[in-house]
């Protein structure tokens, strides 16, 4: 810093070099003490220039509310006419619910209750008989079929897969072999994860299970997509992360001024009844080291006041739906809770992570997201390019984090994260990047961003899709994605 000023001319007393020292942006602080147009910088200037500089800070901020918008008096929305149909359920939602003290009783009642809701799923007719680990050597020679939990995964010295499998009677191993013939199963097994519930179908031998053919849940086959009655649209959002340097306020702005009739697309525009939030409203404080340096907004709830802002600037006849993510005001572990009144003063539905909602009908499931990186991490095909293919290995397990400690998971005495319904939308974002699929009858959307690409993303090589919002027309059962940097 200092260097720098002297080639700028300018000279820093000893006293003064503390403050500059201390100040986080050396560069904004050497162009205000530039401007001083002085030979000897002293203390009372650095001091000076550091009130200064968070002087239009605090008036950036203050001014941020202050920004309307209009809707054309000649615009006339389509989904003005309607009311609201918005039904939220209370099963999957841990709001208020939590019961984990952390003890060793409740991971054992968490991994029992994910066994007993996956398990259900896979127990269809079957040609083989079922049989439970703990009966296993009764079945020696038989092909059965087994419901199990993965709890090992590792290769033996021949190259065979071998899975350590539980079930509520007791614990097996599993062989899948490498030999000739079985190629098909082999590659089918190395997408086995930990924690996986699965049935094994084999033939029993005394120390292991040959295995023949795995299954998971999976959605079923002959599922078709659903629309409703009302030509209404959807949009859907998530990783805003208002108070961040890098939030895109720009094309966020563009996005508000086309809810509102502005630019091109008038009549989806005019369609649009739900905004739908998948978490990361804010970028919060202290996610991770240094972040401060990363915000302009340094007080969680002038962040949220940014998205109250928001609301009040967009048409009244428009429901906003949101869920918090790993960046929000809530506890980080999964399920989170939802986000509080205190934070969003605003008349919004405010839902926990994950949730099911069902708008018009259309049965929703939002989930922040947070599981896709240790799913990339693990399974063989995935990347940061594509979330959505993660998104379709959600629906196929039933499981919206299958690996325990792949992200921070609350053992709750339920498993929320379990997919019990079949939704019609899955909702996702955390990892910044546009993604759409469609599988087995439910639309997949992983929705984006509006922050602009950050240093750590940059490091790892990840180039996110900010400023697009997909918008779907239920009625149709069209999607779309309007990108707001280079107009709708």
């Amino acid at each position: 810093m200092i260097d720098a000023l002297a080639n700028r001319g300018l000279r820093v007393a000893l006293d003064a070099e503390s403050i500059i020292a201390n100040y986080e942006n050396i560069d904004e602080l050497a162009k205000k003490l530039s401007s001083f147009e002085k030979m000897m910088i002293t203390k009372e200037d650095a001091e000076s220039a550091v009130a200064l500089l968070k002087k239009e800070a605090e008036s950036a901020k203050t001014n941020v509310p202050e920004i309307e918008v209009r809707r054309d008096s000649s615009y006339k929305p389509l989904a003005a006419e309607y009311s609201a149909d918005i039904k939220t359920s209370h099963t999957r939602d841990v709001t208020g619910k939590s019961r984990s003290t952390g003890e060793i009783e409740d991971f054992i009642e968490y991994f029992r209750s994910r066994y007993q809701k996956l398990s259900k799923m896979l127990h269809g007719p079957s040609k083989y008989p079922y049989a439970d680990l703990g009966e296993m050597k009764k079945h020696l020679n038989q092909t059965v079929k087994a419901i199990v939990l993965v709890s090992e995964i590792s290769q033996t010295k021949k190259g065979n897969i071998l899975l350590q499998v539980e079930d509520m009677t007791g614990s097996f191993k599993v062989v899948i072999s490498k030999s000739r013939g079985k190629e098909k199963l082999f590659e089918k097994a190395g997408n086995v994860i930990l924690d996986d519930v699965i049935a094994i179908i084999g033939k029993v031998f005394e120390p292991y299970i040959i295995a023949e053919d795995i299954e998971w849940p999976d959605l079923p086959i002959t599922r078709e997509k659903k629309t409703c009655e009302n030509d209404l649209a959807t949009a859907y959002l998530s990783d805003i992360h208002f108070g961040s340097r890098y939030f895109l306020e720009k094309y966020f702005e563009l996005f508000t001024e086309w809810l509102n009739g502005k630019g091109e697309q008038k009549e989806l525009a005019g369609k649009v009844k739900y905004v739908v939030v998948a978490g990361d409203i804010i970028d919060g404080i202290g996610i991770y080291p240094n972040q401060e340096k990363e915000l302009i907004i340094k007080d969680v709830s002038k962040q949220y006041a940014m998205f109250d802002d928001f609301i009040s600037r967009i048409p009244d006849y428009i429901e906003v739906i949101i869920a918090p993510g790993n960046h929000d005001a809530v506890r980080r572990g999964e399920p989170m809770p939802s986000i509080g009144k205190d934070l969003i003063t605003s008349d919004v539905t405010s839902l926990g992570n994950p949730a099911t909602v069902s708008i018009e009908g259309i049965k929703h499931l939002v989930y922040h997201g947070t599981s896709i990186d240790s799913i990339i991490a693990t399974l063989p095909n995935m990347s940061y390019n594509h979330p959505e293919k993660v998104m379709v290995e959600y629906l196929k397990r039933r499981h919206l984090s299958t690996i325990y400690g792949g992200n921070l998971i609350i053992p709750e005495k339920v498993d929320y994260l379990a997919i019990e319904e079949e939704p019609d939308v899955l909702h996702c974002g955390h990892v910044h990047k546009n993604g759409y699929a469609l599988y087995r009858g439910t639309v997949v959307i992983n929705s984006g961003t509006f922050q602009d690409r950050t240093e750590f993303q940059v490091k790892q090589g990840h180039v996110p899709t900010p400023a697009m919002v997909p918008v779907y027309e239920m009625k149709q059962g069209i999607l779309k994605t309007l990108d707001f940097k280079i107009g709708q």
